[in-house]
């Protein structure tokens, strides 16, 4: 069977470390669908060139976007699967606590993000607002594109360094060739390697409890990832029986 003749599953992730993280592994469980990514090179989230712009409108625009540049249809993707990093953004405002000495403008600890001044304590609290009011919207949908295709989001916190490495602010330029590495080195299906950070959940909705876990007080700076749940979606929805 050629890729054409495939549906798409399509993840829309932040930057190209999530598709050397999960590219071969989805490639190989998943045979009878066409693996693709569409990498947004940012935070699709939270964006001051569009801050009037609803985020339904800005995640269907890129997918949009994906399926008219690789000429696709609605019908020809079998799913949309959205990973974001949680970069604490549902902390309340008083974990955000000025440090006068910090050089960094933002810096992430498992309880608190420090800034040095009130100015990004304020940019901060900003983003945090947007980026949680946006993902409360998104991770209540189940479709997208005029209902028409199945839709789910995911995420890495507080990003996917931290939940590979325990890195609490990793240095961008060490990014990919860490991850490379890691991938590389892994000996276990990254699945079960993410399952070791799966917020606790009882099973009867692990999606909507991985959610209202990561959104308590400041969950979102911590070591945690719902994305074993992203495999056990397209295996359902595929109807996928284990060996």
């Amino acid at each position: 069977m050629t890729n054409t003749k495939k549906k798409v599953v399509l993840l829309l992730v932040e930057g190209s470390c999530e598709e050397v993280l999960l590219y071969n592994r989805l490639r190989s469980l998943f045979e009878q669908h066409n693996i693709r990514f569409h990498i947004q090179h940012g935070d699709i989230l939270y964006d001051l060139d569009r801050p009037e712009e609803p985020i339904k409108s800005v995640i269907g625009n890129a997918v949009n976007e994906f399926m008219i540049k690789s000429k696709f249809r609605p019908e020809d993707v079998f799913c949309v699967l959205h990973i974001i990093d949680m970069d604490g953004c549902f902390i309340p405002e008083d974990a955000i606590v000025i440090d006068d000495t910090q050089k960094e403008l933002t810096l992430y600890h498992e309880d608190r993000i420090t800034v040095p001044h009130e100015k990004q304590k304020q940019q901060i609290a900003a983003r945090n607002m947007d980026r949680s009011t946006n993902i409360n919207i998104m991770k209540a949908l189940d479709k997208i594109i005029a209902g028409e295709i199945d839709y789910r989001m995911y995420y890495f916190s507080r990003n996917l360094e931290h939940v590979l490495f325990k890195e609490p602010n990793p240095e961008k330029v060490r990014k990919f060739p860490e991850v490379e590495r890691f991938i590389e080195q892994l000996e276990i299906p990254i699945e079960d390697f993410l399952q070791g950070s799966m917020p606790l959940v009882n099973g009867a909705d692990s999606y909507k409890e991985s959610w209202e876990k990561i959104s308590e007080r400041t969950a979102s700076l911590q070591k945690y990832s719902n994305v074993p749940l992203l495999f056990e979606f397209v295996k359902l929805r595929s109807g996928f029986q284990s060996p």
